[in-house]
């Protein structure tokens, strides 16, 4: 006869985040069994799970040779597709080494990256810790190429969803129609290679301060190590923009455009991606973003608090036209 699977704690970021849809709340509920599953398939010791994540449950635990490994379950959605794919690829690359995965059940085991402190809390001044962040772009995206999809696509999606929801909340940015309709214009022309060319590589997709961990085991040198990526085959240009964006907040400065132009110079420095190429991604992804927060967040104040993001997408679109 089979028992069921033991209770776990599921943490409040997911319980809102995919647990807030009826088909993520039929996921939460199977989550016992797929990490049971997962428990008995690798032998594993988990300790509580993280208290983090939308879209994921996981917990650090070890093997039985004390092997400290990471479990993830996610929830089945199409941007975590690949994420096996990408960390396979990326072995010796600057990212969390991935150790097995069972596709089914959207489990990954990873070897747990100790201390695992976040880069967004590092306290080193931001060039410093932008470096470390462009440092690791650099490295993932001198990997192989995977069976991934291709960014022209999901910009094509992007662009005519956008096109859709920005005539449906136009009245909202009156003030702001001309650079919300620049970076509409910019991701219709991202969708297009003859367009907008530029090398194909590997992309992390979600490269953020919040993505990036630092292992420093007693046995080897430290070294900085991306995390959850969402991945892409396409333009390099297009994984820039949460590092320079986030690393901290250059719209809290009272010139956000003098704190960014040198953060754009080291980002083209590293990787080599032209000053323009940078600013026009940035603008075409905070449009995308905010015309998706508006869509989502119907509550109005909610939606007051995802225009605010408008004067930022003004200063990418400044800059972009300016280089």
């Amino acid at each position: 006869m089979n028992r069921p699977s033991p209770a776990i704690p599921i943490p409040h970021s997911l319980a809102t985040g995919a647990g807030s849809t009826a088909r993520g709340a039929a996921w939460v509920q199977r989550l016992p069994d797929l990490v049971s599953r997962a428990v008995q398939r690798w032998s594993l010791r988990l300790a509580e799970p993280f208290g983090v994540g939308t879209a994921s449950w996981t917990a650090p635990g070890t093997l039985p040779d004390g092997t400290p490994v990471v479990l993830k379950v996610t929830y089945p959605h199409a941007e975590a597709q690949y994420e096996a794919i990408a960390l396979r690829l990326w072995q010796g690359h600057r990212a969390v080494e991935l150790l097995d995965h069972h596709p089914q059940d959207w489990a990954l085991l990873m070897r747990r990256a100790i201390p695992g402190t976040l880069l967004l809390n590092d306290p080193g001044p931001a060039p410093q810790r932008l470096h470390i962040a462009l440092d690791i772009l650099a490295n993932l995206h001198r990997a192989p190429l995977g069976a991934m999809p291709a960014l022209t696509a999901v910009a094509a999606d992007w662009a005519q969803v956008a096109a859709t929801r920005a005539n449906r909340w136009a009245h909202l940015y009156v003030p702001f129609r001309a650079e919300v309709q620049y970076g509409l214009d910019l991701l219709a022309a991202f969708a297009d290679t003859s367009v907008m060319p530029a090398p194909a590589v590997t992309l992390h997709g979600d490269l953020n301060p919040g993505n990036i961990l630092l292992d420093a085991p007693s046995t080897a040198p430290a070294q900085w190590l991306a995390i959850d990526p969402k991945p892409l085959i396409g333009d390099p240009g297009y994984d820039v923009w949460p590092l320079l964006a986030q690393i901290d907040n250059p719209f809290a400065y009272p010139d956000p455009a003098a704190v960014l132009v040198p953060r754009i110079e080291q980002a083209h420095q590293m990787l080599g991606v032209p000053h323009r190429r940078i600013c026009e991604w940035a603008c075409a992804r905070a449009v995308e973003a905010l015309l998706w927060r508006l869509e989502t967040w119907t509550d109005p104040q909610r939606q007051q608090q995802a225009l605010g993001d408008l004067p930022q997408i003004r200063v990418w679109a400044t800059l972009a036209q300016q280089y």
